[in-house]
């Protein structure tokens, strides 16, 4: 079939399907607010710690005198060359690692509960299993998930568990460690979604092979996918951030929109893998 053809046909299966099970989408659709809740708490919760920490390093910083005539005078008078209490720098950015890594354990279950719930119903919708087979199919991609998001969260777990010594004199090295594991979780995420629409009719025996087959060599239909969900996500947003201000309304569309994005992106996705298996 030519890939024109497979992604019509797909979005047009995608959205009748959605019509035929209003109620299991509206479930979808209560759940990914419920999802987008829980992440806002938590966030308003880690995030300005963090940014509170990194703030009073730097205001720290900036009341220093760094130039080099002011740091030979503190080094003649043996005067640390941080000020007075160079320990600050140091408790903060402790303070600032581990609310990160607090951060990234509560986002890190949050996906495995919500993704394996959020694909389990969104095949059932597709696929209209029973409840034995949504059991099985739940904790394939329970397992699906815990080694994909495993790795890239052992990635980003691992760049702050570092002292603070090792950022102020490597900042090279930290940002190379960081842009290769940002690099390589984006090649995990767009392998692990290929995964989890396989995972139901295909075993783990053979999922990792025909996750290669299909991401390697039928790219383009999943790129496709990517780009036509990617681009719905970015126009609700950019709707969203331009009239959230002043049209009320229109800015709530553009909000279920983005909501809607996700779910029918699941659908389309699992659709065209179904294809191209």
């Amino acid at each position: 079939m030519p890939q024109k053809n497979i992604i019509i046909n797909s979005l047009r299966e995608s959205i009748s399907s959605i019509w035929k099970n209003k109620s299991l989408f509206i479930l979808l659709f209560i759940l990914q607010i419920v999802f987008f809740a829980i992440l806002f708490f938590v966030s308003q919760n880690y995030l300005p710690k963090m940014l509170e920490n990194a703030k009073a390093i730097s205001d720290y910083l900036s009341q220093q005198k760094l130039d080099e005539i002011s740091m030979t005078q503190n080094i003649l008078q043996q005067k640390n060359i941080l000020g007075d209490d160079p320990l600050s720098i140091s408790r903060n950015f402790n303070e600032m690692a581990k609310n990160f890594r607090i951060y990234l354990a509560y986002i890190f279950i949050l996906l495995i509960v919500f993704l394996s719930v959020f694909w389990t119903l969104t095949n059932r919708l597709v696929y209209k299993e029973t409840i034995k087979q949504l059991r099985r199919y739940f904790f394939k991609v329970l397992i699906v998930l815990l080694f994909y998001l495993g790795l890239i969260f052992s990635f980003f777990y691992s760049i702050f568990n570092i002292s603070f010594t090792e950022a102020a004199y490597e900042p090279s090295k930290i940002f190379a460690k960081y842009l290769l594991f940002l690099v390589a979780s984006l090649i995990l995420v767009y392998f692990m979604f290929i995964s989890i629409s396989l995972v139901d009719r295909t075993g783990f025996k053979n999922i990792v092979q025909k996750t290669l087959t299909i991401g390697i060599k039928k790219t383009h239909y999943i790129l496709s996918v990517y780009f036509i969900n990617i681009f719905l996500l970015i126009f609700s947003i950019g709707v969203l951030s331009y009239f959230i201000d002043n049209y009320f309304f229109i800015a709530l569309i553009s909000l279920l929109l983005m909501f809607f994005s996700f779910i029918f992106g699941r659908i389309f996705l699992i659709n065209v893998v179904e294809k191209l298996d």
